[in-house]
């Protein structure tokens, strides 16, 4: 199989194409120009992998023919992941305009298959007594935050192109986490930061995990197994931010945090927080946004993943303590 991924440095990205390339497949990687993406992808993979460079863009539809030129299949990862207000527009530009692109230049090369990735926060949110699934309507208007409408919109565009031929399959994961988290991932920080005891006190919410080899293990299980123009939800474990922090203690990090902020105190003080990383053009990890989802159900359901994928939902703790493992092994920790 030759397959085409976009979004290729990413978290996901670095490891599926490790994984794709472990299973026998060629890989195309479709890079910035003028980057030095090529240089730190090729550190990320294995000594010696064969991996073919093209450089383009999604937003540039003209720079993707050559990548998907004779490809079977492609993944499409490429997307700007923000919780801040302040990124609205480059949000909703590279997330819906990018699915548009690469569908087109899907249908124009003829590709067999294109996996494009959403996310869980394309869905409503449900009533807190009602799980989520596939059936859960799409958020629409422009009341969600603008993540969440992005990904909506860039679903929507997915599925006008298959409504004119192509065949492509949405995948849905929750919060993604593990190991081999080089960039690190806002979620890697996080555990980077507890491992670190750099948290006086802990955030209260709890989330859904999903360990980043199940969502590869998945995304390579829907090129042959996924229906045409069906979505999956990829989720994991539900546990809170408390949690997260008591694993990373057990698995040799600093003691957790014995203490919760309340929330009276988080309101107010999350905005601030926000302003001040747009200004310093730094990475938040608490804004008004952060803190509604963490409050938010999360109760998302797999079922059909691991009935039509083969998808697995693994233990937060072997998660957790083989992504601090990770770190631990790759010099991120002492």
């Amino acid at each position: 199989m030759i397959a085409a991924v976009t979004g290729a440095t990413g978290f996901v990205g670095t490891n599926l194409i490790a994984e794709l390339l472990s299973q026998g497949h060629k890989v195309r990687a479709l890079l910035h120009a003028g980057s030095r993406a090529e240089q730190g992808l090729r550190k990320r993979l294995p000594p010696g992998s064969d991996i073919e460079i093209h450089h383009g863009d999604v937003l540039s539809p003209g720079t993707l023919q050559r990548a998907f030129s004779g490809a079977e299949v492609v993944f499409h990862l490429a997307a700007q992941i923000s919780i801040s207000r302040h990124d609205a527009e480059g949000v909703l530009r590279t997330n819906v305009e990018g699915p548009r692109n690469v569908a087109s230049a899907c249908l124009e090369n003829g590709v067999r298959r294109m996996i494009h990735f959403s996310s869980v926060h394309a869905f409503e949110v449900p009533p807190h007594d009602e799980p989520m699934d596939e059936t859960t309507p799409l958020v629409d208007g422009d009341v969600a935050p603008a993540y969440d409408r992005s990904k909506s919109l860039g679903e929507r565009e997915v599925m006008r192109a298959v409504e004119k031929g192509l065949d492509a399959v949405i995948l849905n994961p929750s919060g993604i986490m593990g190991p081999n988290d080089h960039g690190p991932s806002r979620i890697g920080r996080t555990l980077l930061d507890f491992a670190r005891g750099r948290f006086p006190m802990v955030v209260p919410g709890i989330y859904n995990w999903v360990d980043v080899r199940e969502v590869v293990s998945s995304a390579i299980s829907a090129v042959e197994k996924g229906q045409r123009g069906h979505k999956y939800i990829l989720g994991g474990e539900v546990g809170s931010i408390r949690k997260l922090a008591e694993l990373v203690a057990e698995a040799g990090g600093k003691r957790a945090p014995r203490y919760s902020a309340p929330l009276w105190l988080l309101a107010p003080v999350a905005p601030v927080i926000e302003t001040v990383a747009h200004l310093t053009k730094t990475s938040p990890l608490l804004t008004p946004q952060s803190i509604q989802i963490l409050q938010s159900p999360c109760d998302f359901r797999s079922d059909k993943a691991m009935r039509e994928l083969g998808h697995r939902i693994r233990p937060l703790s072997e998660t957790v303590g083989d992504a601090v493992t990770w770190f631990r092994e790759t010099g991120h920790l002492p």
